[in-house]
């Protein structure tokens, strides 16, 4: 009756967090993908002007041009490089469905980290791609070695998140520079996703742009912003990638909301995020130094995630009934990867959420250690 693609897809893990949260009373949520800050007022101003304004139909497929120009500007301002063009995409999501859809053929090779965000694996599947998997484990790291032993001639694309989800990782400058030599060795395209590139909390944020000419570079402003409800998302490389993105798009999301592209073009860019990043750098040390020892918690660089390991004798699936047991939602490490040895906490909540989360987490530690 449906379409044999639905069968290479699994309901998400995060999502199902969503419900319980929806049928319990005060519960702890360490599950949601989001920063808990509403966005700035100057942006949602801008909004409801745009809207007012009369800016509710549709804008040309790419973006209005003074968006993309202000995300090449930005961009150019942060590395050195301008690519060569930008297409405004419903989130990162989008571009990359987008950019999969244009590249993949049955039989072409992706190489995904391990862990990785769960919506790569099945975007890959509905392009009847063939997933590889490099190590991420323990220390939340690629190993261009590794890489460079996985590729072949019909590797297509190389995968990159940094700062990742679900783990913090944050990869230096030297892997991407790697990895792009790896990638051009074979022909291969690298796609960034760069979403949490606002949450890097001690290194300097790195990205592939400039260093290859087949780089796919994704970024947005949903979790920066705290709008991840607006899809605000882009995509910027070479010419030829992102015409063919923007004609597929046009067959698909159409364009991305016409009054938030207008109210990112207007204040977006003046707007200084940085105290947030702030602040979640000491939610991030709070939980690295208070969290119990058993759960081997590598402290995340960048983004708002920690993958610790379940403490002691813990399984997966008796750790998740504790916890829901303690009205705490964490993800498990399956909806991840290959391993089940793991899970996703995020600490972006408020300040009492996390004690309570981590005086629940501690006590479960001390059970099953």
């Amino acid at each position: 009756m449906f379409a044999d693609r639905l069968r290479q897809i699994q309901p998400s893990g995060i999502r199902r967090m969503f419900e319980l949260m929806a049928s319990m009373e005060d519960p702890i949520n360490f599950s949601i993908g989001q920063a808990h800050y509403d966005p700035p007022e100057e942006l949602v101003e801008a909004a409801c002007r745009a809207i007012r304004d009369g800016h509710n139909r549709y804008t040309v497929t790419q973006g209005i041009a003074e968006l993309n120009e202000k995300v090449l500007d930005s961009l150019e301002e942060r590395s050195g490089f301008r690519p060569p063009m930008s297409l405004i995409t419903s989130g990162v999501s989008g571009g990359i469905m987008l950019g999969f859809l244009v590249l993949l053929n049955r039989g072409d090779e992706i190489l995904l980290p391990d862990p990785h965000f769960t919506m790569y694996r099945h975007l890959a599947n509905i392009c009847e791609a063939d997933v590889k998997c490099y190590d991420l484990y323990p220390d939340w790291q690629a190993n261009p070695d590794e890489i460079e032993s996985l590729v072949t001639d019909k590797t297509k694309i190389i995968f990159l998140n940094s700062p990742g989800n679900p783990t913090g990782g944050v990869f230096p400058k030297e892997t991407f520079e790697r990895v792009c030599q790896i990638a051009e060795r074979v022909g291969a395209w690298v796609f960034s996703d760069e979403i949490y590139d606002g949450f890097v909390y001690d290194d300097t944020f790195a990205s592939p742009i400039g260093m290859y000419d087949r780089v796919l570079q994704l970024g947005g402003f949903s979790k920066t912003y705290g709008v991840p409800g607006w899809r605000m998302g882009y995509a910027t490389g070479p010419e030829d990638l992102i015409d063919k993105m923007r004609m597929l798009q046009q067959f698909s999301f159409v364009c991305a909301p016409a009054p938030f592209q207008m109210a990112m073009a207007e204040v977006a860019f003046d707007l200084d995020m940085t105290g947030w990043r702030d602040v979640y750098r000491d939610k991030r040390d709070r939980l690295v130094s208070e969290l119990h020892s058993s759960y081997e918690l590598v402290p995340p660089g960048g983004s708002f995630y920690a993958f610790p390991k379940f403490p002691g004798q813990a399984q997966q699936a008796s750790f998740q009934e504790a916890a829901i047991e303690s009205k705490l939602l964490v993800v498990p490490g399956s909806a991840f990867s290959a391993r089940d040895t793991h899970f996703r906490l995020s600490f972006a909540a408020t300040d009492e959420v996390l004690e309570r989360g981590i005086a629940v987490l501690n006590e479960l530690a001390e059970r099953f250690a």
